[in-house]
This record gives C-alpha cells, sequence and structure tokens, in this order.
C-alpha cells in the first residue's frame, strides 16, 4: 500500500471536498470550505491529508485539519491555539494508524506555527485518547422546551435507528422539559435595562468581566465575529440576536447570543456575566432573551444550550438556565485538549470559559 501524508496544496479545495461530499452524503460548497479553512480570522487552517497513490481517481483518504485561533486572558495576554476540524479516515483504509500518521504531520506544523494547544469536540474519543489527548469533559446539552410534540419528532430525528424505548425517553423528556417551562414562566427581578441589537456582537473586552480575571478564553475580536456571524455561509446562521444589559450607569453587565435556525429551533449561543451578580438578576436577563425569541414570527419550538461544567463560570451558567426553565441531559460531544509543549502547561482546560461560539455554527 502506497500511502503519502502531506499538507493540502492551494489548489486542491475543491479535491478534498468532494472527498467529504461523497462520503458524508451531503453537499458542503466549495465557499463553504473555504470560508471554514482559508478565510479564517488568523489566516488558512493546517490542513493534512493522507493519500493512497495506487488508488484510481480521487487519491485523498484521510482528511484532518487545524484551524489557528487565539485565546486571551483577563489581562490581555494571548495564546495562539487551533481548533482540530474536518477528522476523517476512509473506512477501507482504517486500520492503518492513518488518524495517528496526519496528527503527526499536523503536530509538527502546529509547532512551527506557534500554536502552543489544540483542542475541539468529538464523539470519536478513544483515537485521540491514544495520541495523548485529555477529555477533561463532555458537554452538557440544554433544552428549553416550547411545543413538546414538535421537540419530540425532532429530537427523535436525530437518531434514525433508534429503539422505542429510546423514544419513549424522548418523548418523556420532551414534556418533562415543557412542563418545567410553564413552572419558571414568572418574570424575575426587572431592575436591569435590557436593549438588543441584530448586528455583529460587540468585541469580548474580558478585562471589564470579573470572573474572567483568571480564566481564559476564545479572543472574540472584530475578525474573528465578523468570520463567525456575518461572513458565515452556513444556513445555521439564519438569524442571531445580542441581548446587551445594562445597569443604570450604562456598564455592560452581561450579553447573551442568540441564534434561530431554519429549522425551527433556537440556540442560546453564548452567555457573558459581567459585573452582575445577582442570581435574580441573571434570571431576568434570560427570560427576557427567551421572551422576545417567543415574539419571533417563526416562533421556535425548542431553544437548545451548550453546558460546560469545568469550571464555576460553566457551571453558573448551568444553574440559572435550570432556574429558568432548562433541563439538561448527558448527551453531549467529548472536549479533548492537547499541549504542544513538553513544559508546564501555561493553560488548564478547567481554567477555560467555552461556548457554542467557539464553533463555526456550521453543525
Amino acid at each position: 500500500m502506497n500511502i503519502r501524508i502531506r499538507l493540502l496544496g492551494d489548489d486542491e479545495a475543491q479535491i478534498v471536498n468532494e472527498v467529504y461530499n461523497n462520503f458524508y452524503g451531503n453537499i458542503r460548497p466549495i465557499s463553504n470550505f473555504r470560508w471554514e479553512f482559508e478565510q479564517g480570522p488568523l489566516g488558512k487552517a493546517i490542513y493534512v491529508i493522507a493519500e493512497d497513490l495506487d488508488r484510481s481517481g480521487n487519491k485523498i483518504i484521510g482528511t484532518q485539519a487545524a484551524i489557528p485561533l487565539n485565546f486571551v486572558n483577563g489581562t490581555g495576554e494571548k495564546v495562539l491555539t487551533a481548533k482540530s476540524e474536518d477528522t476523517f479516515v476512509h473506512p477501507e483504509y482504517r486500520g492503518h494508524k492513518l488518524f495517528d500518521k496526519m496528527y503527526e504531520l499536523l503536530f509538527e506544523e502546529c509547532r512551527k506555527s506557534g500554536i502552543q494547544f489544540i483542542w475541539g469536540f468529538t464523539y470519536a474519543r478513544k483515537p485521540f485518547l491514544k495520541l495523548g489527548f485529555e477529555i477533561p469533559f463532555e458537554t452538557l446539552q440544554g433544552l428549553y422546551v416550547i411545543n413538546p410534540l414538535k421537540t419530540f419528532y425532532y429530537l427523535s430525528k436525530l437518531n434514525p435507528n433508534s429503539r422505542i424505548f429510546y423514544k419513549i425517553k424522548i418523548l418523556g423528556l420532551s414534556i418533562l422539559g415543557y412542563l418545567k417551562t410553564q413552572f419558571h414562566l414568572n418574570n424575575a427581578n426587572k431592575s436591569s435595562i435590557l436593549t438588543t441589537t441584530t448586528n455583529v456582537p460587540s468585541k469580548t473586552n474580558i478585562s471589564q468581566f470579573n470572573c474572567y480575571s483568571e480564566k481564559w478564553t476564545l479572543d472574540q475580536d472584530e475578525k474573528y465575529l465578523e468570520w463567525r456571524f456575518n461572513l458565515n455561509p452556513f444556513e445555521n446562521m439564519y438569524k442571531f440576536h445580542s441581548f446587551n444589559v445594562r445597569n443604570d450607569n450604562s456598564l455592560n453587565d452581561a450579553e447573551i447570543i442568540t441564534n434561530n435556525r431554519p429549522e425551527g429551533f433556537a440556540y442560546i449561543e453564548q452567555i457573558k456575566f459581567g459585573s452582575m451578580q445577582n442570581p435574580s438578576s441573571k434570571e431576568f436577563a434570560i427570560k427576557h432573551s427567551i421572551k422576545y425569541l417567543k415574539k419571533e414570527s417563526k416562533k421556535p419550538f425548542l431553544i437548545r444550550f451548550w453546558g460546560f461544567n469545568n469550571n464555576e463560570i460553566g457551571q453558573d451558567e448551568i444553574s440559572i438556565l435550570k432556574k429558568t426553565g432548562f433541563v439538561f441531559v448527558n448527551k453531549g460531544t467529548a472536549f479533548v485538549w492537547k499541549s504542544l509543549s513538553k513544559e508546564r502547561s501555561k493553560i488548564e482546560s478547567k481554567d477555560v470559559v467555552l461556548s457554542r461560539v467557539f464553533t463555526q455554527g456550521n453543525k
């Protein structure tokens, strides 16, 4: 077997995207590929391919990419990281350690570029553990059920091969979630002034948010926000709102980003509580954004949220959302994390404040 591992050439985007489309049975336009891997906020991704030189036609049999993104802390210090993406090995070639070999080259190229950490979200846990990745936690799926019947149909279709017992559990979850939302419809403290916008969310200056003083998060500067929201070609970015919560001194206390998807449900993509410490004020901010979503011409039947319990900030978000009517299930993806330095890690996974804005919003 004549296998070669190498970097993707500048003129090979169409070829590798064809492999993706043929295998997954859906069509990712080449413009979407270029947006994701060539037009990122910090430039092109590092994209590794495996090819069988004896294979006829399209020779690419494996892919692995790393999208460079900065992390930033409360003092403004930045660290270059990369998000793992487009992991693929053709079924006929599994068992030949192509996954490991592609990552060897990817690690090498990342180190050359000054990337200190690689991270991502995946269901494929074992291969990443073998390569030395940590899986410190898994995402929690938060559900705010507005229409239990539509929620049941939607969740059931996520796994078309699910058995009747699994579908009964989904039905029970949908009904339970709906009942919980009805119980939490009352308003909380309304002391905050709340405004909304449908433009790109404001640049995150995390020094204004006391809770980030000793934490790290994604550097959501103008370039990232423009790439993630305004330039995003995926239909997932259908319609979003940024809710800015301010106090009487016009200071930015919190920001809540929501996204209405064309399938009929919505996401709370990110919550940032700043100087706001009062739990009832936090509840009111969440309830106001939900109330606004429910007034949309296309009212969502379900609101989803990715919960992260790796530190006290994520745990606080989950706690507040539970008080507003969300239910949480342990059906999320694994968060994988790897330091590329042999020295003591500058950032620990428990110190990273995460949200769905860390994804490209295409899933």
